[in-house]
């Protein structure tokens, strides 16, 4: 059972569950439920990498969305109310957030996905009298956090609204590809790349990844765009609707990924 506190002083619609055990992994998450002030509820946010996206000071890396701010500008401008389940990663992320795993090995996120739709999130939206039928529901992340939405939509089609940032395709590439036509017809893909992102794989692409890919191995820049560009193609051959933004100069964090996401959320 899911039990809440106060998240931050400064925040005080935030609150913030005590670790809860990933059994298969022997690591734990959080949950963090946010909730509209003075509005009503009429959209519902599941996101992964909580601990990224209200405060500097919690954040991984020192950057995060300021997704507070973010929705209480949407929720007077766009007279809406968004109510947020985010869960915590933790040092097992590279195993908990890829559901493409090479060959034989188990799958710990689809495993973190189920758990997080049957076991808690049920219990959320009881305790916080959330009648999701007539919501609009999305899940979003960002990196390996946009795998685990594009994933989280095929688990759960209620999700057609999926926000995957910059997603780490190379995991299990191309299983992400591949995964792409069992989205439901109903879902829409927001989907984004920026052209400067590919100072994250520390070498280069060339000396880590199968040259047998189809991608593009020129540079780490342009192997990072073709890789969800891939994805974009995929998409639309799906016939899966996609809204894609492709930024110049677009950098591998949440400062750079805050205005796409305002973007996304504004056409939904």
């Amino acid at each position: 059972m899911l039990l809440f506190s106060e998240y931050d002083k400064s925040l005080e619609n935030i609150y913030i569950s005590q670790p809860v055990v990933d059994i298969n992994l022997g690591d734990t998450n959080n949950y963090l439920v946010r909730f509209p002030k003075f509005k009503r509820v009429t959209h519902m946010i599941l996101a992964f990498d909580a601990e990224n996206l209200f405060l500097k000071s919690k954040s991984s890396y020192g950057y995060f969305f300021n997704l507070e701010s973010l929705l209480t500008d949407l929720e007077e401008s766009e007279n809406r109310g968004y109510f947020v389940v985010a869960v915590t990663s933790n040092s097992s992320r590279q195993k908990q957030y890829n559901p493409y795993p090479r060959g034989e090995q188990e799958n710990f996120a689809t495993m973190h996905i189920e758990s997080i739709l049957e076991n808690h999130l049920p219990q959320i939206y009881g305790d916080y009298d959330i009648d999701v039928a007539n919501l609009k529901k999305i899940v979003m992340g960002a990196s390996m956090g946009g795998l685990m939405s594009i994933k989280t939509g095929v688990l759960n089609p209620s999700f057609e609204n999926i926000i995957s940032l910059s997603p780490a395709f190379w995991f299990g590439f191309p299983g992400i590809v591949n995964d792409l036509n069992n989205l439901s017809k109903k879902s829409i893909c927001n989907l984004s790349v920026g052209t400067k992102e590919g100072d994250i794989f520390g070498d280069q692409v060339k000396n880590i990844f199968p040259k047998e890919w189809d991608l593009d191995f020129s540079n780490n820049n342009d192997f990072y765009v073709s890789g969800v560009k891939k994805i974009e193609e995929e998409l639309k051959l799906n016939k899966i609707k996609t809204n894609f933004v492709f930024r110049e100069k677009g950098q591998h964090n949440e400062t750079h990924w805050n205005p796409i996401l305002r973007e996304f959320l504004v056409s939904i």
